[in-house]
Parts: structure tokens; sequence; C-alpha cells
């Protein structure tokens, strides 16, 4: 979202249309460059803040094997999906890659003390929501019980190693794997 310097040097605004405890529509409108009416969303529960870990482990003839989860994804699906392990910045001043090694224990049963950042990107045009994204190396790591947060689609998630992630429809997961396979010198 613009800063309120820039909306005030603009002459915008913006209106909250409708909230709960996880998401907020707002309205913006800067009628001097013609934005008239644009609604997004703000994911409250983050403060606009998401964390994604790529969990994979690379194997001596070069090839890479990545962690999924496997969830149900209500607006998808109430069948389980693969997708991204994922956590929002819940707390103020809750550093992103600390989010990332909470939710990667809790969802994949991996203790780790580093991550390999990713960048950040946004889902879509119609949220302001930023995504941190972290790859985690867990080759040769033997993990524990991924424990969750209480939740019960989390509860009943689990994990699934890929090697064709391509065919996901968590974008996340995609742009992750991009990125990944950049990093470590593949594509």
């Amino acid at each position: 979202m613009p800063t309120q310097l820039e909306l005030a040097y603009w002459g915008g605004e913006v209106t909250d249309l409708t909230e709960n405890k996880w998401l907020n529509l707002r309205e913006m409108k800067v009628p001097r460059i013609g934005i008239n009416g644009y609604v997004f969303s703000h994911e409250v529960r983050c403060r606009g803040k998401i964390v994604a870990v790529l969990p994979f482990r690379r194997y001596p003839d070069g090839s890479v094997e990545v962690l999924l989860r496997t969830e149900i994804v209500p607006p998808w699906s109430l069948s389980p999906q693969p997708c991204a392990v994922t956590g929002g910045c819940d707390h103020e001043g809750e550093a992103p890659i600390a989010v990332g090694l909470r939710e990667l224990k809790e969802e994949a049963g991996y203790s780790l003390n580093r991550l390999m950042g990713l960048g950040t990107c946004r889902g879509t045009k119609s949220t302001d929501t930023t995504y941190y994204l972290f790859a985690a190396d867990v080759s040769g790591v033997v993990p524990g019980k991924a424990e969750g947060d209480g939740s019960a689609l989390e509860a009943s998630g689990g994990t699934k190693w890929s090697t064709q992630p391509e065919g996901c429809n968590d974008p996340l997961v995609g742009i992750m794997y991009a990125r990944l396979l950049r990093m470590l010198n593949i594509i």
C-alpha cells in the first residue's frame, strides 16, 4: 500500500469497507491519478506479512526434491492440496526469518537455525500482502514430529516430497522453486 506521505501528496484516501479478525477489505481513491475506487484486501491477522518456506534436499547427482505441505485449503478444495509451508508475522516486530523457522518446525518437523532468503513477492494485484520467501536445506537432517499450531486444518495436514512441484497450484511454491533452482545454479 502507498505510504501515508504518498497518499497525502496525491490527495488520496483509503477507506475500510469491512473487516474481521483475518481480513480487511479496503477501498482506495486517488482521483488526481484516476484511482476511483480500487478495492483490495489486507490480512489483519499478520499485518500484511506472510512467510513461506520451501524445504529441499539435494542429491549427489545434482537433483533437487522439495517438501510440500498437504492440507485442506478451503477456497481451493475440500481435499488436501500441495502447498507451501506458510505462517503469518503475528506479533509486532517479529522477524520474518523467525516466523519461517517456527513454521518449518510446526508444519514439517525440521528444527534448523538458518534459512536461505529467496526475496519477497506480492500475491496478486488485489492484496497488499508481502510474502517473505525462504528455502531450507534439510539434506541429511532427520525431522522431528510436526506439532502444528493447534488448528484443525493444520493438524489434518501432512507433507510429501516432490521432484515436480511445477504442477502445484500454490503460486508461492512455483516462485520459490524457480528462485531456488536459480540460486543453486540449476537453471
